[in-house]
């Protein structure tokens, strides 16, 4: 493809845009692939308590455990995990912590909250898709 501009010729190559299409494939089944082996992990977490990005943050860097890149966690990169799992691992979380310790919801929330209803908010939400 070929574009003139005050007398000169511009020609683009539109071989580019296949590559960087596929790189952005390729990095976004990398992320996908980092926050499913991340998953268990976070799992864990919320059932000993820590579902905030920043408990989480503090209880990964503790663990020592490296972050997509290879670094320290920080609390946007574990808000952009959870982002990447989704709504129904949201849900998921909301059980484990559930299991965890009533006492800290009555705290948070007044009261317990029932953990049928939390499995049938989950159960709702996958078949709303």
């Amino acid at each position: 493809m070929t574009f003139t501009c005050d007398n000169i010729a511009i020609t683009c190559n539109s071989s580019v845009t296949p590559k960087a299409s596929s790189a952005a494939d390729r990095n976004k089944e990398a992320a996908d692939k980092f926050a499913k082996k991340m998953k268990p992990v976070f799992l864990e977490l919320a059932a000993a308590g820590r579902i905030g990005t920043s408990a989480i943050t503090t209880e990964l860097n503790k663990r020592e455990l490296k972050g997509p890149r290879g670094g320290n966690w920080h609390r946007t990169t574990v808000g952009r995990v959870l982002k990447r799992l989704g709504k129904d691992f949201e849900v998921e979380m909301r059980i484990a912590y559930k299991k965890y310790d009533d006492a800290n919801q009555t705290k948070l929330f007044g009261k317990p909250l029932d953990i049928s209803e939390l499995e049938k908010l989950a159960a709702d939400y996958k078949n709303s898709k």
